[in-house]
Parts: structure tokens; sequence; C-alpha cells
């Protein structure tokens, strides 16, 4: 009997299991492809856990989280309100509610930028004081009378934004936006910076230039609604908001038909994972749910990525070695657990 008992005890042990697998989507802009990178890092040298990433678009991501079966578990940089359609669909109240978020969300800002030392040197501060003609001319580069401001890359429904705005702040008068590639725009300002020349420009954050340069984004009347009927189920809709925008899909009038005298709401980007993982890998899902990023973190990867030319999986490595009190705020509660789960545990 004794010698059964040890037969068994062996049989038992040597058994092999397998390790909680994570596939995370693995997204084209270089902030989201660091997170995901440095998800992975996480959760393969604190939680022991095997992780994927799939190059897959947003839509793609999106229903695989909802379908729950692990063919992608985590989408590691949902912007709201620009994914609003798939938020809806998947993860608000009263919706498939398949895919949940983390409890901390980052934020992003958009809108237009100066360097610092244009705003020292000529009190420019808001979008209000661009409708003056004297602030105009510094902005004008070819003498034709007219400020320039790049409002975007051609293509971009944010490039369409920044040109309705200016009509109806009533500085479109006073500019013309410029519609080159981002790459041309990078260069345009580094010559600018390093000229010390005015400069006008979309941007957003978090971006590499905001880490490189000094800069600044002039201030405009606070978003307080979507006003386009496209957007009655949205919480943020109101008849009477300050954003009214059409894209040319919509409708062949939409610059005349546009209307936007605000901000642009301010982004919070969420972690998203599918709600099977509370299942499937309870452990890993409470992970995701703890991680906590901030803008400045997200603007210095990308900035390793655009300027240092440093490669993501290699940025990643280095800053979970040189942040643990950080990722042990991730793992909180959770490096107790064992590292392996049964095979009806995976998913797979």
């Amino acid at each position: 009997m004794l010698i059964l008992l040890l037969a068994v005890s062996t049989v038992m042990c040597t058994e092999p299991r397998t390790r909680a697998r994570v596939v995370i989507g693995e997204l084209t802009w270089d902030g989201g492809l660091v997170i995901a990178h440095v998800l992975k890092s996480v959760l393969e040298t604190r939680l022991g856990a095997e992780v994927e990433l799939i190059l897959a678009d947003q839509p793609v991501i999106a229903r695989a989280m909802d379908k729950g079966d692990g063919g992608i578990d985590v989408h590691p940089d949902f912007w709201m309100p620009n994914q609003a359609g798939m938020w809806n669909q998947y993860i608000a109240p009263g919706s498939r509610e398949t895919v949940l978020v983390n409890r901390t969300p980052y934020h992003g800002a958009q809108g237009l930028f100066i360097p610092r030392y244009v705003q020292e040197q000529y009190g420019v501060k808001a979008v209000t004081d661009l409708s003056n003609p004297e602030i105009s001319k510094l902005f004008d580069s070819d003498g034709n009378g007219k400020g320039e401001f790049w409002a975007g890359a051609p293509g971009w429904a944010s490039t369409n934004v920044e040109k309705v705005k200016a009509r109806s702040y009533g500085y479109g008068q006073f500019f013309e936006p410029i519609e080159v590639p981002v790459a041309v725009f990078q260069a345009n300002l580094k010559t600018a910076y390093s000229r010390k020349k005015p400069i006008l420009f979309y941007s957003w954050t978090p971006e590499w230039i905001h880490t490189k340069y000094d800069l600044v984004r002039l201030k405009e009347p606070p978003f307080n609604g979507f006003a386009m009927e496209s957007k009655m189920e949205d919480p943020l809709y109101d008849p009477d908001g300050c954003w009214k925008m059409y894209q040319p899909k919509d409708d062949n009038d939409w610059y005349e038909k546009s209307s936007i005298t605000c901000a642009w709401p301010e982004a919070s980007v969420f972690m998203a994972y599918s709600k099977s993982l509370t299942k499937r890998v309870p452990k890993i899902a409470q992970f995701f749910n703890q991680v906590v990023l901030s803008s400045d973190m997200v603007g210095e990867w990308i900035f390793q990525v655009a300027v240092k030319k440093r490669e993501p999986a290699e940025i990643a490595r280095t800053w979970v070695v040189n942040h643990p009190k950080i990722v042990n705020e991730w793992v909180k509660g959770i490096e107790d657990w064992p590292n392996q789960v049964s095979p009806q545990m995976t998913g797979h």
C-alpha cells in the first residue's frame, strides 16, 4: 500500500501543468505598443504567465475580447471618447458588458499648442488671442498676410475638427490651416524651436514632442456636450452643447453645418480586458484592474521609441526593473497566487 501511494504521489507531482496564458492586442502606435510590452514583462516576470502579443486593429481586438475565448484578451490603450462606439457596445451598463476596464485611467489632452517661449514673449495664452491680426502676423511664414497653423495630417478626422474650430472661433479669417504628414510637421517644429520662431499646431498628449520640447496648450472654453443627433444616446449628449461636428462621410455639407466653440473633451485612456478573464484567470484580471499608468509615463516611453530609437521590448524590460515600487502596486495581493493553472482555466 505504501509503495502504491508513493507511486500515485510521484505521478501527481510530475504531471505537467499549464501556465496562465494571456493574449494582448498589439497596437500600431508607439504608446500602445510599449504599454503592451510593459504588461507582458510584468506578467511573465512577476506572475509567471505565458503572454503573446498579436497585431490587430481595434475592432478586431474588441470583438475578440467580447467573444472571450482567449483569442485576444486585452486592449492595452483604449481611448475614450475616441472609441465611444466600442464602449457603448461592449463596456457600458446595458451593453453586452463583456469587456471590463481598469479602475484608474490615465488622461490625454488635445488642442492647439505653441512653444512656451512664444507665450512668454508675445502673451499668446488662448485661442481668442489668435483673432488679433498682429498676433496672426507672428505665424505668417510665407508673407501672404495670414498666419499658418498645422491642423493635422491629411485624412485625419481631427484635422477637420481643427478647421471647423478655426472658423467657429473666428481666427480662421486670420489663419490658414496647413495639412501635411506628421513627419513633415515634426521637422518644421524642430526647425522653429531651434530658431525660437513662432509656430502654432494641433497636438495631443501623451506624445514625445511634449517630452522633448517645452510646449503649452492654448486655453479654450471647456467642453460641455455633443450636440449632434448621432450622439443622442451618448452620456455626453446635450442639444445645446458646444460640439456639433460632422465628417465628410456624414454629410457633403459637413464643414458648413459643423460648429465647435469649446475644447476637446479630455480623453480617458483605459486598460480594457475581456470579462472572461475574471473566471478563467481571476488574479490576472485583478492585475489588469490594478494597473495605473500616467500621461507622463507613456509620453516618456513614446520619446524613447520615436527619438532614442529604442526597441519597445527593451524599454519595457528596463522600466519594469527600475520601477519596482510602481509594479509592486500593480501586483499587490496577487504574487502569492500560484503561477500555474489547470488546462481548463486557460481558455484553450
